[in-house]
């Protein structure tokens, strides 16, 4: 599968702002993004913090991963809202039969190719790129995303 651009989706977002990486245990179909894409325009839509709406986005970036950010200059998340996005995205991964929370298999990029290996044999692709699901700001999303494994949360595991 091939590399898709992914930062447009919140350039005009603050660095600081708060960006969560979901991502599937399984390549998702077009169809299946087309119809996350639009649940998650629903959601985002009406997403709120204790009344106060949140400014956010929610897309599939690639194959494997969907992505929520929010602008918490204009209106910071909280608990409750956070919580609403992880049942909406079990309740959505419920639906298409999908592990959104999986942490067994990684999702890396060699040869321009992107694709999942299992979290044990990360060791034996070195110079692979990967789609860190640990970065929490859309700074480090804008500026890296994939990035080298040696300078990811998954350094210390090659």
């Amino acid at each position: 599968m091939k590399k898709e651009l992914t930062t447009e989706l919140v350039t005009e977002y603050p660095d600081q702002s708060k960006v969560w990486l979901y991502q599937a245990d399984r390549a998702l179909t077009e169809d299946e993004r087309k119809f996350i894409d639009l649940k998650l325009e629903e959601f985002v839509g009406e997403w709120a913090a204790h009344g106060n709406k949140l400014y956010g986005v929610g897309k599939t970036v690639n194959p494997y991963f969907i992505m929520i950010a929010v602008n918490d200059t204009l209106a910071p998340p909280s608990g409750c809202s956070v919580d609403a996005s992880v049942h909406f995205l079990k309740e959505l991964g419920a639906t298409l039969n999908v592990d959104f929370f999986t942490r067994m298999r990684v999702t890396i990029e060699e040869e321009e190719e992107i694709k999942q290996i299992n979290f044990s044999d990360l060791e034996n692709h070195k110079d692979a790129l990967i789609y860190d699901p640990l970065i929490t700001s859309v700074g480090d999303f804008k500026q890296g995303w994939p990035r080298p494994i040696a300078s990811s949360n998954f350094a210390q595991a090659v």
